[in-house]
């Protein structure tokens, strides 16, 4: 190549350079990079496995290594956490090789309400299906001695105006006034037969129109009675000095039913009565099993007013406690000070509050 064509070639490059930065004719019209932008190469068409640059054939174990669940993983379901959370913050441990009792399988009753049972660890049978029982109200009465029969009505022998549901019991024709220092009851049925001590069982609205604070005690229990009434009948007076109570609801069982559900003399349940807004447990119910009852639980007026039942209606049953898993009943210091006032000793097995603990050392109260 001579000079001059080397020289036209070199005009000729600067032409096109000058070109390119849009300086034809030497005067600027745009500004444009020097090179062109990089174009990525469009991806082939997939005939095999993905090419390496789209990242699509890269393995990323590596990177973020996937946890697939073994065979003996397992995770519980939320209700069996849920369970398991609240029995450990009650203080109790799993009862794994406990199974559940069938009512508790099955999910609750036809309504849909619980029916969860609790049964300590033994042989004794689970009724399947729900445990339901009638319920009976049982209003003020008088269980009399013979000597206090005789007394009021000039002999020991009562006369049956009616049986009542409990094995060898009835309403007696014999009737009484009850006199306390605010008020007075008037014609108040006595049950029969006679008993070894005289028991008069009143509501707590009974015993505020006589202006008397019985204790609460279950029935035949007066070691801790009060008295303070006046017994008025036909043939003369009786002053009541223990005997006053205000009965414990409680649940009879006949043998056989007894028997079916797993229960004895003794035992605790819950139970559940009424619907609706006024639907009740009661808890801590005392079961009475054995010969000479009759399947029933006995409330008084004013129970069977809050629960909004009466005499027929049904109670189901939501728990049950042994005898030797009773629940401790928590005494308070304003507890431990009413149950100081009416004289009457701590529960055996009760749990004390510390204020209450303090308090018993202070009143000298018996903390065994």
């Amino acid at each position: 190549m001579t000079a001059d064509e080397r020289e036209q070639l070199a005009e000729l490059i600067a032409d096109e350079i000058r070109r390119a930065l849009g300086r034809a004719d030497g005067a600027p019209t745009r500004a444009v990079p020097w090179l062109a932008l990089p174009v990525r190469p469009a991806p082939p068409e997939r005939a095999g496995e993905a090419p390496a640059w789209s990242g699509a054939a890269q393995s990323l174990g590596d990177v973020a290594p996937i946890r697939r669940p073994s065979a003996s993983s397992h995770r519980a379901d939320p209700g069996s956490m849920t369970a398991a959370i609240r029995a450990a913050a009650a203080g109790q441990g799993p009862e794994r090789a406990r199974p559940l009792p069938a009512m508790a399988q099955q999910g609750g009753a036809s309504d849909g309400r619980p029916t969860a049972r609790r049964i300590a660890a033994g042989s004794r049978r689970r009724p399947a299906g729900v445990v339901e029982v009638p319920i009976a109200v049982s209003r003020r009465h008088l269980h009399v001695s013979p000597d206090h029969a005789r007394a009021l009505f000039g002999s020991e022998a009562l006369e049956v105006h009616r049986r009542i549901q409990q094995p060898g019991q009835f309403a007696a024709r014999q009737l009484v006034d009850v006199v306390g220092p605010s008020g007075r009851l008037e014609r108040l049925r006595v049950v029969g037969p006679t008993r070894a001590e005289t028991q008069l069982e009143l509501s707590r609205r009974d015993a505020a129109q006589l202006g008397v604070d019985p204790s609460l005690a279950a029935s035949g229990a007066l070691q801790a009675s009060g008295g303070g009434l006046t017994l008025v009948g036909p043939h003369g007076r009786v002053e009541l000095a223990r005997g006053v109570i205000v009965a414990a609801r409680h649940l009879h069982l006949s043998p056989d039913d007894g028997e079916r559900w797993g229960m004895r003399d003794g035992d605790r349940v819950d139970l559940r009565c009424g619907h609706g807004a006024r639907a009740t447990t009661w808890h801590d119910v005392l079961v009475r099993c054995g010969q000479g009852n009759a399947t029933e639980l006995h409330l008084d007026e004013d129970e069977a007013n809050a629960a909004a039942v009466g005499a027929g209606a049904i109670a189901r049953l939501v728990r049950l406690y042994e005898g030797d898993r009773v629940r401790r009943r928590l005494i308070t210091e304003r507890d431990l000070i009413a149950l100081a006032r009416r004289g009457e000793p701590i529960p055996h097995g009760a749990l004390l509050t510390p204020g209450a603990r303090d308090r018993a050392r202070a009143l000298g109260l018996d903390l065994a």
